[in-house]
């Protein structure tokens, strides 16, 4: 947490801040289209609760098993990032455009949405702890 004589401090940090988050979330999304799972680990925090467009949810235990782990993903485009960092704790929106191709062959997702995250420091780094995803187009072909 911030000090609150530090504020002026405090300020001149967010645009680095940010930054950081901003760039984990890059991570994130390079590590899913990877398939890299222990990457996932270190970037997801171990209370983490996601939220699938579908409304499924997922402790981190269960993303692992279930969660991310029935697809390869081809495609996870974000923009309109915006990130709000609240002390040791930062809320991400955004829209997340999504492609995924099912292992079992049953087809291949398309989800645009808008997603809500929240990312929290934990071990000196930032995880991210919550993850919602709220479609406002899906597909399966």
């Amino acid at each position: 947490m911030y000090p609150i004589q530090d504020m002026t401090d405090t300020q001149a940090e967010l645009p680095q801040v940010e930054a950081q988050i901003l760039e984990r979330e890059k991570q994130r999304c390079d590590a899913m289209k990877r398939g890299d799972f222990d990457r996932l680990k270190e970037l997801l925090h171990p209370a983490l609760t996601h939220v699938h467009a579908k409304g499924q949810v997922d402790s981190y235990e269960s993303y692992f098993r279930s969660g991310g782990t029935h697809v390869n993903y081809e495609q996870i485009d974000r923009s309109n990032l915006r990130v709000q960092v609240l002390g040791e704790t930062a809320v991400m929106t955004g829209r997340q455009l999504l492609v995924a191709v099912r292992k079992d062959g049953s087809g291949t997702v398309r989800i645009d949405s808008q997603v809500l995250q929240v990312w929290t420091q934990h071990e000196g780094q930032w995880r991210q702890i919550a993850f919602q995803t709220t479609p406002t187009e899906m597909s399966i072909s």
